[in-house]
């Protein structure tokens, strides 16, 4: 006899009329997105969140500069009457039945999916907790690719998410897929444990070393005032001391607090700083002229004494840094920015502090930024646009490939070297109001920089930056970012579900990447499988040789370059209370690269 689910997937939803087939012109082309988004009003407490500074900065996993976490929405669980099709869901689940779920994750009727993905049972799960506990690895990723809107942070009963459930129970790649998919490292049980204190007790070493390596912050006290590492055994232990001498480690609640006296500060576990390979410190260097202000500090271009070459100097006031709890952004930056090379990311060479201000010393890159070549020329030719894609999407790959996003990719954070190759860099302190909420015309410049995932706050993974990427093409060969609006009300709106207009004069290639960049749905968007790889092979980038592109050897157009000023600034100005204060001293600050040491 025929089972009630055989039944149930033999089910078709009921055709609606078809409707006449209507031509769409050249200049207007809708992407697809999800049939289920909803409008979301934001008063100014929600709007605060979209700024673009070191305050959202947190990579996938770990806080970082590099990205941009948005805090993702509460919602109540749906517990509405079980429809037969959600039983039929449950129990597919339930038997690991990849195809049933999949095949019942795409059916919709009215334009409504059937299955509500975010349903709790009566045993307050939802299905991903299901599948998380029990290692159902397709089953998941079936939930990432198929359903509508999945609450990657859904709460049980316990007020475990999913992540919590994969961790206990040692499935590894269920906790990076659903790490990769924006599943909150940091999530707190009602018990007070973390996934890592979870795995940690468990003893799931493998887990253990994972979530560590993406930067979690390992001072959460469970309920009975335990860290992570206090509930694990000697073993695992082990490796928490490997995490600890490679990384430096803030807790983000009491920072001010913890550098006011030695009785609070935080916990480093005799790190040895770098400053041992070598020395370094204010007097190396002349301040020459100022190159971008912001609310916390400042970028100076500035020489070494000894070797007269030219750097960046960003330039962090701990008063003001530490008043907004930002130290573990800033620190995220010195750590991540300390161990990756590559062509096309800014690197960082030394950093240092004095008692009351924090140093990092980067790259200059003389030929400015991609803004304001864009404010002058307005747009790019395809051709220069599509150099600075390929190396701007080499720079992702190496990101991605390290389980980082950047997240703040748009025209201000790409720099031009002296020979007009592009880099990744992150100076949003030295934009000056890009922490005043009242300008208007900068924050829509930063929501249009926002993915739908991101304004609708299910969580995100690597897929952003390749949307992000997509904005950042159109604007160089349109000008203007999609959607663009000067009311941020309508951007918003427009991002979620306006109509994207594509000129005529593009060619149809250039039109195919800008739609499938831009796909609002994160699960069908282009690199949301294969990533960078599945770009690399889009026709777009037909005849591309990736490894000239890596060895720097495509021709970008030279940048102008503005003769250094014969100018100083003054060491008062430039590095304040140049005395030590242990007080306010951050350990492991001090760096200087490998190929720099003497």
């Amino acid at each position: 006899m025929e089972s009630y689910l055989q039944k149930v997937l033999r089910y078709k939803v009921p055709q609606e009329s078809p409707l006449p087939a209507c031509k769409k012109s050249l200049d207007e082309e809708e992407t697809k997105y999800s049939l289920k988004t909803e409008s979301i009003t934001f008063n100014e407490s929600v709007i605060n969140d979209f700024h673009d500074s070191l305050t959202d900065s947190i990579s996938e996993g770990t806080e970082s500069n590099f990205i941009q976490k948005v805090p993702v929405l509460s919602c109540a669980p749906n517990r509405h009457n079980r429809s037969d099709m959600t039983q039929a869901f449950f129990t597919a689940v339930k038997q690991n039945s990849y195809e049933a779920c999949k095949t019942m994750l795409e059916k919709f009727t009215n334009g409504e999916p059937l299955i509500d993905i975010n349903y709790i049972l009566a045993d307050n799960e939802a299905a991903l907790h299901i599948a998380a506990r029990e290692g159902f690895l397709k089953v998941c990723e079936a939930i990432m690719d198929y359903a509508d809107s999945p609450q990657i942070n859904i709460r049980n009963e316990n007020m475990q998410t999913p992540l919590h459930l994969s961790c206990e129970n040692g499935h590894l790649k269920i906790a990076q897929l659903l790490a990769r998919s924006g599943a909150d490292l940091n999530s707190i049980d009602k018990n007070g444990n973390t996934p890592l204190h979870l795995a940690s007790r468990a003893g799931h070493g493998i887990i253990v070393s994972w979530l560590l390596s993406r930067g979690p912050n390992i001072l959460i006290k469970n309920n009975i005032g335990k860290t992570a590492e206090e509930v694990s055994d000697e073993i695992i232990s082990t490796l928490y001391h490997k995490y600890l001498k490679r990384t430096i480690t803030l807790p983000g609640p009491s920072i001010s607090e913890c550098l006011k006296s030695e009785a609070k500060r935080v916990r480093i576990n005799d790190l040895v700083e770098e400053k041992s390979k070598g020395q370094i410190s204010y007097e190396d260097f002349i301040g020459i002229s100022q190159l971008g202000k912001g609310s916390f500090g400042e970028v100076y271009l500035v020489s070494k004494q000894d070797s007269g070459l030219l750097y960046a100097m960003k330039v962090l006031r701990k008063e003001k840094v530490i008043a907004q709890n930002l130290i573990r952004y800033a620190l995220t930056e010195r750590n991540v920015l300390s161990y990756i090379r590559h062509p096309f990311i800014v690197s960082l060479n030394f950093a240092f502090q004095t008692s009351d201000k924090l140093f990092l010393v980067l790259d200059y890159c003389p030929g400015g930024d991609l803004a304001s070549h864009l404010l002058l020329e307005k747009k790019f030719t395809e051709q220069r646009a599509k150099i600075y894609l390929c190396e701007i999407l080499l720079a992702l790959e190496e990101l991605h490939r390290r389980d980082i996003i950047f997240r703040d990719l748009k025209p201000d954070n790409i720099v031009l070297d002296k020979e007009g190759h592009a880099l990744l860099t992150d100076f949003g302190l030295s934009k000056e109001g890009v922490y005043d909420n009242s300008a208007a015309k900068s924050f829509c410049g930063s929501v249009a920089y926002l993915a739908p995932e991101m304004i609708n706050r299910n969580g995100h993974g690597k897929a952003v930056d390749w949307y992000l990427l997509g904005v950042l093409f159109y604007e160089m060969v349109i000008g203007v970012p999609p959607y663009f609006s000067s009311n941020k009300d309508e951007l918003i709106n427009n991002i979620q579900r306006g109509k994207l207009k594509i000129p005529a004069s593009l060619s149809v290639e250039a039109k195919e990447l800008i739609k499938d960049l831009l796909q609002r749905d994160p699960c069908r968007r282009l690199g949301a499988m294969k990533d960078a790889q599945e770009i690399k092979q889009h026709v777009f980038f037909k005849g591309v040789n990736w490894d000239m592109v890596y060895r720097r050897e495509l021709k970008p157009p030279i940048p102008i370059i503005q003769p250094v000023p014969n100018t100083r600034i003054s060491s008062d100005r430039l590095y304040g209370d140049a005395m030590s204060n242990e007080s306010t001293r951050i350990k492991g600050w001090t760096f200087i690269a490998d190929d720099l040491i003497i």
